[in-house]
């Protein structure tokens, strides 16, 4: 059996202002330092073989904290960045909106119909992230993977082991800051013991 751990980076300062990253970065807030280390605690006596993450700063922070003491290297790879987003990143969402409703509408309401012009749509990021995580699982068959990215990366993942259409990919569960999914591999197919799961936290502290 492989499991596979999947963890969304920490609360940011982006986050908090409602700016959209993508590709660019922010730190994490002091409640997404203290929401990684109550997802390091709450996984201190899982045994990660292995565990990688997106390249953005944001991940490698909460990694290194959900890390702990254990002496892994953390694998880094463009592979498991957000998606691309182009001229809206690091812009607050409500501009967003107002600059380009129709876009804005559909990348939250109709992930199929959405459209960029000079960015990621959600079918680029498919096809930049399932060919990775399926050759992920191939490497390490038989193993307990970690794997610390993004929101709407990791919603890719997920609808990729539910067989979700692309159209109902924001359906719940929301995807709260170090939130927790456990795939587990077993005669290759997925079983999903946890989703989107936010046990951890000790107190009302679930960020954007």
């Amino acid at each position: 059996m492989t499991k596979l751990y999947l963890i969304r980076h920490g609360e940011t300062t982006w986050n908090v202002e409602r700016r959209m990253q993508g590709h660019l970065d922010s730190p994490l807030s002091t409640l997404g330092e203290q929401q990684a280390s109550w997802l390091s605690n709450a996984l201190k006596n899982v045994h990660f073989d292995v565990l990688y993450a997106s390249s953005s700063g944001r991940t490698l922070q909460t990694a290194n904290i959900v890390k702990g003491s254990r002496e892994l290297a953390i694998h880094t790879s463009d592979e498991w960045k957000e998606m691309n987003l182009g001229a809206w990143e690091g812009r607050i969402s409500a501009e967003i909106a107002d600059l380009d409703p129709d876009n804005f509408h559909a990348f939250w309401n109709a992930p199929d119909l959405y459209r960029p012009t000079k960015s990621e749509s959600y079918a680029d990021l498919q096809a930049r992230v399932i060919p990775a995580i399926v050759k992920l699982l191939e490497e390490h068959a038989g193993k307990t993977i970690g794997l610390i990215s993004h929101t709407v990366t990791l919603k890719i993942i997920m609808a990729f082991f539910e067989r979700r259409a692309l159209a109902d990919l924001w359906n719940p569960p929301y995807f709260h800051p170090t939130c927790l999914s456990l795939v587990e591999m077993i005669d290759n197919e997925p079983h999903i013991r946890l989703h989107g799961d936010t046990s951890h936290f000790q107190e009302e502290a679930f960020g954007f």
